[in-house]
């Protein structure tokens, strides 16, 4: 290991993520991800995206210098009084130098001083060395949360029912006025205000609501999906989804780790979904203490 590698913790020079460009970042982030459970490959473009559509906060977001390199970034997204810890990632002959560490507690130091009150994460289960490190600085548990998949299936492109595309914002109403209480940050209505083109929202007939993303030619993620509390138990969730399946025939349907365990488990499988292999863990930080 080089001597860079070896570097102690004074050494660390941590800035905000705005003064960098989206290029130098998006690099960053992939030269982290590059070993993780799904490596990543970002792209400028790709990460402005990420950046509008997660409300980060570049200026509330740190990299960390150790001499001339870049080797470690966190972001984090705002929200009226909660921020959330986007994305983390060190360099792999940089891990276990406490820099990890470093970065997060700048961050709660800079989000305690603004004013903001908590401090949302999610840790992939079985990550013992980062749930030791979240709640060595105060990190709580809150709930588990899964994920769903589906291969595809003949008969899909059968289906009577006709989606309407309408703008993701309806949806982000439709969560806020009828969702659940408490949904996880990424499936609230606050988050669907932030959706754009490339995804996309549709309505079976103003009766249940969903936001598609990440489309392509074999695959197709779920982002959002609603039913109304009036209009529940009477059909309208399977017609949606299958009138989505139609819509996108041929394609493997995933629905990422971000949906608390105990939301329809039934429903989604009556809909020919199975769990997902990753399932996280929310936790959250009181900053008012």
């Amino acid at each position: 290991m080089s001597a860079k590698a070896e570097s102690p913790q004074s050494q660390f020079k941590l800035r905000p993520a705005s003064d960098y460009s989206l290029v130098g970042l998006a690099d960053l982030f992939s030269r982290t991800y590059v070993d993780y459970f799904y490596p990543v490959h970002m792209s400028s473009e790709m990460l402005s995206w990420i950046v509008v559509t997660q409300s980060i906060d570049l200026a509330a977001s740190r990299v960390v210098r150790v001499e001339d390199d870049h080797v470690g970034f966190i972001f984090i997204s705002s929200r009226g009084l909660s921020q959330r810890v986007a994305a983390m990632g060190v360099l792999p002959d940089f891990r276990g130098k406490g820099i990890g560490r470093a970065m997060l507690e700048a961050c709660i130091s800079n989000a305690k001083r603004l004013g903001y009150r908590r401090m949302l994460l999610e840790v992939i289960e079985g990550n013992a060395a980062a749930m030791a490190l979240y709640q060595h600085l105060g990190f709580q548990p809150r709930r588990q949360l899964v994920g769903w998949d589906r291969p595809v299936h003949e008969g899909d492109n059968e289906c009577d029912d006709k989606l309407t595309e309408i703008d993701p914002r309806e949806v982000a109403r439709a969560i806020v006025h009828e969702g659940d209480a408490d949904l996880p940050w990424q499936r609230s209505g606050d988050s669907m205000f932030s959706i754009q083109p490339p995804s996309r929202a549709y309505t079976l007939e103003g009766n249940a609501f969903a936001v598609v993303s990440r489309i392509t030619d074999h695959s197709a993620y779920i982002d959002a999906f609603l039913v109304p509390r009036a209009k529940r138990r009477g059909g309208w969730g399977r017609r949606l989804m299958k009138a989505l399946f139609a819509h996108y025939p041929g394609r493997a349907w995933t629905i990422s780790a971000t949906v608390p365990e105990d939301l329809s488990p039934e429903f989604f499988r009556k809909c020919g979904f199975q769990p997902g292999l990753l399932s996280q863990v929310e936790m959250e930080l009181d900053l008012t203490h």
